[in-house]
C-alpha cells in the first residue's frame, strides 16, 4: 500500500475493470513511446450547421458528429502522414481509413472503430455509428468493432468541452479531439457576426509529423467544413 493510502483515510477503492486496465495501459504506452506535441484551431461550423438543419428533415435527424466525422474521414487520404504510424526506422502509412471514435459507456471509454470510414456516405456513416454506440453500450462489442484504427476522434462537445490534450493510442500516432460548437463573436467582411464554432485540438507523434502538417490537416478539414456541400459529392 503506498504512503498515501496509509496516512489518508479511504472512502472506496475501485478496481479497473477490463477496459480500464487497456486504457491505463495504451495511455501509458502513449506517454512513454511517442514524441506527443498538438496543435489547435478555431473551426468554423456555421455552414456546417445550415446544412445539417436542411438535411434533418421529419423524423431523419442527421448528427452533428456524424457531418464532423465524415469531414476528418474525407481530410485525412491527403494527409497520409496522419494515417500512419513509426516503425523503427520506417514510417508505415497505412492504406485504409479505419476512423476510431471514442465512446461513453457504463464501463468506461471505449473506441470503436469504423473501417474504410472515407468509403461510407453520410447516412451510410450515420448508421454505423449509431450500430456500434449501441453496441458499446450494451457491452456487446466485438473485436473487428474496435481492431484496426488508424486514427482516432474525440468529441467532448456535448459536456460542454473546448478543447483539451487527447493522447493517441498506440500503435495509432494521432487523435485529434473536437471541443463544443458554441456561437461566437466573429469578423466577417468588417462587421461583428455570430458564427457557429468549436475548437479542434490535433495531438501527434512529432517524431515524423511536424506542426506544419498538422497544421495543414486542420486548415484543411476547416476548409471542408466551410463548404460542407462537398461532403454531398460522396453520395
Amino acid at each position: 500500500m503506498s504512503e498515501t493510502r496509509r496516512s489518508l483515510p479511504v472512502k472506496e477503492a475501485i478496481p479497473l475493470n477490463r477496459l480500464g486496465k487497456a486504457m491505463a495501459k495504451g495511455m501509458k504506452a502513449s506517454v512513454e513511446t511517442l514524441a506527443l506535441s498538438q496543435v489547435c484551431r478555431e473551426l468554423d461550423l456555421t455552414s456546417l450547421q445550415a446544412l445539417r438543419r436542411e438535411k434533418s428533415t421529419g423524423g431523419n435527424k442527421l448528427s452533428l458528429n456524424t457531418l464532423l466525422m465524415a469531414a476528418v474521414a474525407r481530410t485525412l487520404p491527403d494527409h497520409r502522414l496522419l494515417n500512419a504510424q513509426l516503425v523503427e526506422n520506417e514510417v508505415v502509412i497505412y492504406e485504409p481509413i479505419n476512423l476510431g471514435m471514442a465512446v461513453a459507456t457504463p464501463l468506461g471509454l471505449v473506441v470503436v472503430v469504423i473501417q474504410g470510414a472515407d468509403q461510407f456516405s453520410i447516412d451510410a456513416l450515420g448508421q454505423r455509428i449509431d450500430v456500434l454506440v449501441e453496441k458499446a453500450r450494451l457491452g456487446k462489442l466485438e473485436l473487428p468493432d474496435i481492431e484496426g484504427g488508424t486514427f482516432t476522434v474525440s468529441n467532448l462537445g456535448m459536456y460542454g468541452v473546448d478543447s483539451g490534450f487527447a493522447l493517441p493510442r498506440p500503435p495509432e500516432s494521432a487523435v485529434l479531439l473536437l471541443g463544443a460548437v458554441r456561437p461566437r463573436p466573429a469578423l466577417v467582411d468588417g462587421a461583428l457576426a455570430a458564427r457557429f464554432t468549436g475548437w479542434a485540438a490535433l495531438t501527434y507523434d512529432h517524431r515524423f509529423i511536424d506542426g506544419a502538417i498538422a497544421g495543414a490537416f486542420l486548415q484543411d478539414l476547416n476548409c471542408l467544413l466551410e463548404e460542407p456541400d462537398r461532403l454531398l459529392a460522396y453520395e
